[in-house]
């Protein structure tokens, strides 16, 4: 479960996740840290838009970085969806995180 691999997970119903829990943790948890993607989705500035074939998704997408949810590994698929975001993709979901939760950083 490496961080920044999207991964379908089974929450309100199947839906893409971006895995954003350092591999340490993955390795350790029973659970992994995850951001949900949606397609249906609000412009907001704690949403970050994924591209089609970004990371492996089927669809142009949003993730929501407002419902940051801790998921059981068992409800993960098996394997990702594709290869890792990049990492600047990785540092706009960290942002938008930090965003929602009300935390500036000078």
């Amino acid at each position: 479960m490496m961080r920044g691999r999207i991964f379908w997970a089974h929450l309100d119903k199947r839906r893409p996740v971006v895995i954003m829990s350092v591999e340490r943790r993955n390795e350790l948890a029973r659970d992994v840290i995850a951001v949900p993607c949606s397609t249906n989705a609000r412009p907001a500035s704690w949403h970050v838009p994924l591209r089609k074939g970004e990371g492996g998704l089927p669809y142009a997408s949003i993730a929501k970085c407002e419902q940051i949810v801790t998921i059981p590994k068992d409800c993960l698929a098996a394997s990702p969806m594709g290869l890792p975001l990049s990492q600047t993709r990785v540092h706009e979901i960290e942002r938008a995180i930090l965003l929602a939760l009300g935390i500036i950083l000078s």
